[in-house]
């Protein structure tokens, strides 16, 4: 585990595919990473000043990256670069399912991805609400949302995401 800032070249993501073993796909962005909450109104009429509490959390996000047809492959290990598996091959399966699949979105810190750095994910936790093809410029681009049938809720950790615990 390195400290200090990172770029986007050793940041990765995990899916699991619809057999929930877990793949890296190649991603170009992962739009933004992390939960909201929903504000809910708590102030008295007297007071100067709205007051709130957090509501519950939500999370979802686009990824778009190359669109790519190759053979699935295992997942890359912590310290490792992404073992690259094909966006379509992966993700057009997975394309409106009612099944939860866990993922990760791993962000190395001035290196590949190690235990230790930050990821944001959880198993059985995500659904794929949409799935589309440019074809003249060569690219995918999926919508990821947190499903209702899930195991755990996505959040941040520093260890790798299991496609089933």
């Amino acid at each position: 585990m390195a400290t200090g800032r990172t770029v986007g070249k050793y940041c990765k993501f995990q899916i699991a595919d619809s057999s929930s073993t877990m793949r890296d796909i190649p991603v170009n962005s992962f739009g933004s990473v992390g939960l909201t909450y929903a504000e809910q109104d708590v102030s008295a009429l007297q007071e100067a000043i709205t007051s709130v509490l957090s509501g519950q959390g939500t999370f979802s996000t686009t990824i778009t990256g190359p669109f790519d047809n190759t053979a699935a492959v295992a997942a890359s290990a912590s310290g490792a670069r992404p073992a690259l598996s094909g966006s379509h091959t992966i993700l057009e399966p997975l394309n409106g399912g009612v099944v939860a699949k866990g993922f990760g979105i791993y962000l190395g810190i001035q290196g590949d991805w190690a235990t230790g750095d930050p990821v944001f994910g959880a198993a059985k936790s995500v659904l794929i609400t949409g799935y589309t093809v440019d074809p003249a410029a060569g690219t995918y681009s999926a919508k990821i949302a947190t499903a209702g049938n899930r195991g755990s809720d996505p959040d941040w950790g520093t260890a790798a995401i299991s496609a089933t615990t």
